[in-house]
């Protein structure tokens, strides 16, 4: 995602984990105060589900702790926070989801992403982005064929991200497209992708975690 934000727009900084590790406050509160941004696009996560069941402290210190240090540092200099968080904060059992329907992550990504969200709440100056996305080419062999969602592809979601945290916008918005399993999905540039159920898994799959509405 950041590499496809850099190519839409490569006057943003973008820092490696030398210059600015999110897990230590002090190498982040070092790099924004010399920097001075007006607005942070906090995109860096531990995202796998099955690998964040398996490995909790790196979810919760990644996810959690890392999106607190972003937060208060920006509440400190007035800086616009982007949180990018994820359909997954939603259970999966009553989609297609509206912003202001209760959330109900059921795995440990799920959890630490909204527990992130929570945090970021507590600062005005801050715009939730929920959003579900892949890469450019569908990158595995099977695919959901019972799992909704509004998950696109990285070059079709990352525009919509970027024109959204440039825009004056606050609050929480749902960035996607239409509603749709993750086979129809990943049929559209894999077409001989095969197909596998939720139940096939070993971790925690929402049914429905598809958007009512999107942020244009």
């Amino acid at each position: 995602l950041g590499k496809e934000i850099l190519s839409l727009k490569n006057d943003i900084l973008a820092p490696s984990r030398e210059l600015m590790d999110i897990n230590d406050y002090h190498s982040c509160f070092d790099y924004i105060s010399k920097q001075k941004p007006d607005i942070i696009i906090h995109a860096a996560a531990f995202t796998s589900p099955p690998k964040c069941d398996k490995n909790p402290r790196l979810a919760r210190r990644t996810n959690v702790v890392g999106t607190l240090n972003i937060l208060e540092i920006c509440e400190q200099f007035g800086i616009k926070m982007i949180y990018l968080s994820t359909d997954y904060v939603f259970d999966g059992d009553n989609g297609p989801y509206k912003t202001s329907d209760a959330i109900n992550p059921i795995n440990t990504y799920a959890i630490t992403k909204a527990s992130g969200e929570l945090l970021v709440k507590t600062y005005q100056n801050s715009l939730i982005i929920r959003t579900s996305f892949c890469e450019k080419q569908f990158p595995y062999e099977k695919a959901f064929e019972d799992q909704y969602t509004s998950r696109d592809y990285v070059d079709i979601i990352a525009p919509k991200i970027l024109n959204c945290s440039l825009s004056d916008k606050k609050g929480i918005v749902h960035i996607g497209t239409e509603r749709k399993t993750v086979l129809d999905l990943a049929r559209k540039r894999r077409p001989n992708v095969g197909t596998i159920k939720r139940s096939q898994v070993n971790f925690n799959v929402p049914r429905d975690t598809s958007f009512e509405e999107t942020y244009e």
